[in-house]
This record gives structure tokens, C-alpha cells and sequence, in this order.
């Protein structure tokens, strides 16, 4: 039985006014929150425990969902590194997924787990800008918001306990590099969904991809 790591313990400032009196997680997308997207992902791949590395207003979700979590609770920030790092007292398994709460995708779970630890999913991404094409002064041409030529951290990883994460910090910036310069960091390519919301303009552009 595989077991998620789900960190949701951030305030989502920039989701403001939503997060005021909500967890980033509990913002609802087309009238349903986040969290409940992700959820009914995992239990389509057969995941049966969740824990949730939360903080910020952490008992709005306890209210709403009760005993469906395991809870993670960090009483100061600890980053995503700090987060996992505590959340790991609830894991049994020697591997498990993490994900953060603000992201949408159809990752093929069985596939991704084959991989094997420590693994995390990368994803092409459009630039938010149109970009120019120039020959010395001149303007030859434009590309809309075109798919960059570059893989994203998607926020999801295949991880095992014998990882070394800080007590307080980001994994992404603490933990990663090192396993990556000694060869032991690998990257699954994901080439299909993949929405983040980080802001009220990205909630809008899944609430439209939802819609369709």
C-alpha cells in the first residue's frame, strides 16, 4: 500500500482574499476544493492513507473532513523539507508520493512509482509571455505564450525514508541539489495535464480547463 504526503501548510497569499479565512487547499475550483481533486486522484490509484503536512488554519480542514486524514501539524513553518521531515512519523511504507496541495495533474501513478525513489515529476511549461524574434534591430516574428524548451518541478516526488531532509527548510532547495549532484535524483517526464494554483489568475485558468 502506497501512502501521499500532501503539504498544504501554506498560506496562499497570493490566493487573497480566498485564503483569509480558508487553507490554500480548501479553496474551492468550480465549487469544489482543491484537496477533493486530489483526493479522488489518489484513491483512483489505489492510495489508501493520506497524511497532511498542514499549519495554517489547519482546523478548517479537520472540521470539514474529520478522520479521511491522518494530520501533520507544524505550529511554526517548516518549509516543505521541515514538513515532510515531521509528516514522516505517520509513513509505514519504506517509499512514499508527496505532492503539493496546489497542484492538478493526470500523472500515471504506476508508471511514476516503477521509476522507484528518488524520483520527481517534471513537466513542460508555457512561458507566461509572448516572445519576440529578432534579427539584430529588427522584429521578424512572434510566438503566443509558446511551450519552453525546459522541464518544471511539478511539486510531486516518489521519496523513501532513508532520505536526508532538514529540520527547517526547502526540500527544493536543501535536499534535491545534493541528491542531484551524486547521480541520485531521478526525473519522470510527464507530458499530460498539469495546472498549479498559485494565484487567482491560475485558479481562473483551471476553472476554465475544467469547464471545457
Amino acid at each position: 500500500m502506497k501512502e501521499v504526503i500532501i503539504l498544504a501548510g501554506g498560506v496562499g497569499k497570493r490566493l487573497r482574499p480566498l485564503t483569509n479565512d480558508i487553507p490554500k487547499c480548501l479553496v474551492p475550483v468550480c465549487g469544489k476544493p482543491l484537496l477533493e481533486y486530489q483526493m479522488e486522484y489518489f484513491k483512483k490509484w489505489g492510495v489508501k492513507k493520506v497524511v497532511l503536512a498542514c499549519g495554517y488554519l489547519w482546523e478548517k480542514i479537520k472540521d470539514r473532513y474529520g478522520d479521511e486524514f491522518v494530520y501533520s501539524v507544524e505550529n511554526e513553518p517548516l518549509g516543505t523539507g521541515g514538513a515532510i521531515k515531521k509528516a514522516l512519523e505517520h509513513i509505514d511504507g519504506e517509499e512514499f508520493f508527496v505532492i503539493n496541495c496546489d497542484e492538478y495533474c493526470d500523472v500515471d501513478l504506476k508508471e511514476f512509482e516503477k521509476m522507484g525513489s528518488n524520483a520527481m515529476v517534471l513537466s513542460r511549461f508555457k512561458c507566461r509571455f509572448g516572445l519576440v524574434d529578432t534579427e539584430g534591430d529588427e522584429v521578424t516574428g512572434f510566438r503566443q505564450k509558446p511551450i519552453l524548451p525546459y522541464w518544471a518541478n511539478m511539486g510531486f516526488y516518489l521519496l523513501n525514508k532513508g532520505i536526508s531532509l532538514p529540520d527547517k527548510g526547502a526540500i527544493e532547495t536543501e535536499t534535491f541539489p545534493q541528491l542531484a549532484s551524486r547521480g541520485e535524483l531521478k526525473g519522470y517526464k510527464h507530458k499530460g495535464i498539469w495546472f498549479t494554483v498559485n494565484s487567482i489568475k491560475q485558479l481562473e485558468t483551471l476553472e476554465n480547463f475544467l469547464k471545457r
